[in-house]
């Protein structure tokens, strides 16, 4: 078993956990309150252009210049995509993607820079282990809920359940995979050290979405 397929067989209880929190549950049905939904949604963008960062220190340490190539893309290109979905939903409410009123909330920054310090001082491997719970998990909830799409064509969520549920976003998440178990394999990182980036950021994946379903708030005086 390569490190991918582990990291992510020891991070099943957080997946199950992010599947039945009500958030996913009520996004799959379409039930969920959209003042919600948007406040999800804002702070997604503000973690998006966060990650595409990460992505891109990664991508410049990286050792190797076809992996580098590829996770550049990721942050230039895959990430672009998810950009536009923000931007498309935002802009329906009223709000433009680069002027965003709402501050980042405190779990979604916790979240992002963890991945910068991984990003600029952990062995890149490591850096990447940490990027990788953002690519998997939402990989496998768009592809779980995709399917409510074909009962209900109409769905009031469809264009967030199409952009995570395309098969082109599976083969990222293969792509960036392989490119961590294969440094992994080669002792690109200790492998620990892979292991807790790995479940670090599946817990941050379930706390984002938690946040924004309860409305966190940063506190006032």
């Amino acid at each position: 078993m390569g490190f991918s397929a582990d990291a992510w067989e020891r991070a099943k209880p957080w997946y199950e956990a992010i599947l039945e929190h009500p958030f996913v549950r009520e996004l799959g049905d379409g039930s969920l309150d959209r003042e919600v939904f948007l406040r999800y949604i804002v702070d997604d963008a503000h973690y998006l252009s966060r990650y595409s960062r990460a992505l891109a220190t990664t991508a410049a340490r990286w050792p190797e210049p076809d992996g580098a190539a590829t996770i550049a893309r990721f942050a230039a290109g895959a990430v672009e995509a998810e950009r536009m979905l923000h931007a498309s939903l935002l802009s329906e409410a009223g709000q433009e993607i680069d002027e965003l009123a709402a501050e980042p909330t405190p779990t979604c920054l916790a979240y992002v820079n963890t991945l910068h310090a991984d990003a600029s001082l952990a062995p890149p491997a490591v850096a990447m282990a940490g990027l990788l719970p953002c690519f998997r998990i939402y990989a496998e909830v768009g592809g779980h809920l995709a399917g409510v799409l074909d009962d209900n064509p109409g769905h009031p969520y469809a264009p967030w359940l199409s952009t995570y549920g395309d098969p082109q976003f599976a083969e990222d998440t293969r792509r960036a995979e392989e490119l961590v178990d294969q440094q992994a394999a080669a002792g690109g990182a200790p492998l620990e050290a892979m292991h807790q980036a790995y479940a670090r950021a599946s817990r941050f994946e379930w706390m984002f979405w938690d946040a924004s379903y309860r409305g966190e708030r940063w506190p006032t005086v």
